[in-house]
């Protein structure tokens, strides 16, 4: 039943979504096209004031694929799960678990996308023979130096570990403000704005707890220091990820525990 939500839900959410991207994209291979007019030619004042328009459009672009993206992630939460739509989504005959695992899988991936799109973006901006030359080189140096360093290629999967659950996370914590504000009778959005403030403090504050006992401190202070050993810095290495890791998963769960709780004891539709 979980595939089939998710299914449904991606159907649902690519209908605005795959139309961003594409335009983000779009508006990019545009752009590459007015940074090669431009680039040391004269032109008309239209046609400069043009290339200016396009270009605003693209950093424009840049930063509202992201709040986009986490509007409509928010909004699909809201609207299915805590307004007039659960009183349909709540009576399926699937548990409370799998509609939450639903919204938060989805989410997590339309954030990947996101920000692939806008690398993928800034890349298209900037193509040409030179740049391809460039990504070449970059690619062929990660390879060598992966296949002779081990560590390397271990930093390179922890990270991209650490974004995914990051990515999960923040979904979590979107959905369990949401969750207690829309619990209350009236202002539910500034409710849910409040909570997600306060989920915000309570997570930096047990970062801070975490940087004192574990070895984050010791790792910010070994990286100012003038020689690296690789050995030395993967052993520091592990325990900020290990450390990171730990607290996400904490905040996740505790999160899902506030959704599942709130979807369950504390619903209110009205």
């Amino acid at each position: 039943m979980l595939g089939k939500l998710m299914k449904h839900e991606l159907r649902a959410t690519s209908h605005t979504m795959l139309p961003i991207i594409g335009e983000m994209l779009l508006v990019a291979a545009v752009g590459n096209v007015c940074v090669r007019l431009g680039n040391g030619h004269d032109l008309p004042a239209a046609v400069s004031l043009i290339i200016t328009l396009v270009m605003v459009l693209f950093f424009v672009g840049i930063f509202a694929i992201g709040l986009v993206t986490v509007y409509m992630m928010v909004r699909r939460f809201r609207d299915n799960l805590l307004r007039d739509e659960g009183y349909i989504m709540h009576t399926l005959p699937v548990s409370v678990h799998a509609q939450i695992w639903t919204k938060v899988l989805v989410s997590a991936l339309w954030y990947a996308l996101a920000s692939v799109t806008i690398v993928a973006a800034v890349v298209l901006l900037t193509f040409n023979a030179e740049t391809l030359k460039v990504i070449g080189d970059l690619f062929k140096t990660l390879f060598i130096v992966t296949r002779s360093n081990g560590q390397i290629a271990e930093i390179v999967v922890e990270c991209l570990a650490m974004l995914v659950l990051a990515s999960v996370t923040m979904s979590l914590s979107f959905d369990a403000a949401l969750s207690v504000g829309h619990s209350f009778a009236r202002h539910k959005m500034a409710a849910s704005v409040a909570a997600y403030i306060g989920l915000l403090i309570l997570g930096q504050i047990a970062l801070s707890c975490a940087a004192r006992l574990t070895v984050m401190t010791n790792f910010y202070g070994y990286l100012d220091a003038s020689f690296v050993d690789i050995y030395e810095f993967m052993t520091y290495w592990r325990g900020i990820c290990g450390a990171n890791a730990g607290l996400m998963i904490l905040e996740g769960a505790v999160c899902y525990g506030i959704t599942a709780y709130f979807l369950k004891r504390r619903l209110n539709l009205e």
